[in-house]
């Protein structure tokens, strides 16, 4: 059965939702605050300014693989901040490969992407990028992500053109730059690469820019439209919330994956259900004093919030088979409750208007 198939069985589903996966599919994991642009839409608030401290060395790091591999984790994504940054990252991913996680993913935003990497990188294997990219055009993408950004994610792209990496090309979809996935499809695809979209959360820096990038109703609804069109495009499961419009599930998820197919781990070693739930409340455990393995299982938010039956208002909804009520990050972040629809519930104009009373359509 393939992976879309299998979250798209009811049963299997409700045993997902309910339990999780005995280990993570997919440990994102932000290595380092290091970054050298400030993107207004930062999940971790990274940047120039960003707070080191308490951040893992080389050597804790390569103990928490050690804690993956034993977990039996399938994949890390490596993230940040800029991973390419944090000292001694290639020596991270070589230990990673000696442990038997082969199948690692960085997310980049191209910068530090230079000859000498990309040709370690090549000679690893088995890794794959996803270089941020937040417009087909150098006004839109620098606006969000700060002047030179666009061009040199570019300049990384073309010096991967030829290379044995799997790479994609991920898009913040914004208010602002909306109109532009049509050209950022062709550019993913003239460079090599496949393009992944992702949807725009008020996390770190995105609390304070989510009203201004915000995707209108309007645009959410096209972006739906559009990804029904083109199946080739990753999303994940960003955009569950889109499937209360019908069509086929986008990313082949029918719920959110926090906690259940996947965690995050923090610079400092601390784990929360996503790279978007990134407040106490959601703080699950931390590495440097529990075992990964243990925090997966018996992590109190893990079991008692992320994987209990969903409640609320969305569950009487009959779109809820298809979106599992939306984002628990988007809840917390912008209703300060878990038990109410998305804000950005496609079928609920209340919901979306910042009314958590409101049920949705249905």
């Amino acid at each position: 059965m393939s992976s879309g198939n299998l979250f798209r069985n009811e049963a299997v589903t409700r045993v997902l939702r309910e339990q999780g996966l005995s280990a993570p599919l997919t440990v994102t994991w932000e290595v380092t605050n290091r970054c050298n642009l400030a993107c207004s839409h930062c999940l971790s608030d990274s940047g120039p300014g960003a707070d080191l401290r308490g951040e893992l060395d080389l050597a804790e790091a390569k103990a928490v693989v050690d804690q993956l591999a034993a977990a039996r984790v399938f994949q890390i994504h490596f993230g940040g901040g800029e991973p390419f940054l944090y000292p001694g990252f290639l020596d991270l991913l070589r230990h990673a490969q000696a442990r038997g996680l082969c199948c690692l993913c960085i997310s980049t935003n191209g910068t530090r992407l230079d000859e000498p990497t990309i040709a370690a990188l090549e000679a690893l294997g088995g890794v794959y990028l996803q270089i941020s990219l937040d417009g087909a055009d150098e006004g839109a993408c620098d606006a969000i992500r700060g002047p030179g950004a666009h061009r040199r994610a570019l300049a990384a792209l073309r010096r991967l053109e030829g290379r044995r990496i799997v790479r994609t090309v991920n898009f913040v979809y914004c208010r602002t730059n909306a109109g532009d996935l049509v050209a950022m499809h062709a550019l993913a695809l003239a460079h090599g690469a496949t393009l992944r979209v992702t949807r725009l959360k008020p996390a770190g820096r995105g609390r304070a820019a989510y009203e201004a990038l915000r995707p209108t109703a309007a645009q959410q609804a096209d972006l739906h439209a559009w990804l029904q069109g083109h199946p080739d495009v990753l999303t994940g499961d960003t955009f569950f919330h889109l499937n209360a419009l019908g069509g086929r599930p986008l990313g082949g998820f029918t719920f959110c994956g926090a906690a259940r197919l996947t965690c995050l781990i923090t610079p400092r070693g601390d784990v929360y259900p996503c790279a978007f739930t990134q407040t106490p409340r959601f703080l699950a455990g931390n590495l440097r004093r529990q075992d990964f393995a243990a925090i997966w299982a018996e992590a109190p938010v893990f079991r008692e919030v992320f994987r209990r039956p969903a409640e609320g208002a969305c569950t009487s909804c009959s779109a809820f088979g298809g979106c599992g009520g939306g984002c628990p990050a988007v809840k917390d972040a912008l209703a300060g409750r878990l038990d109410v629809p998305d804000p950005d519930c496609v079928l609920d104009e209340a919901a979306r208007r910042g009314q958590p009373q409101a049920l949705c359509a249905g």
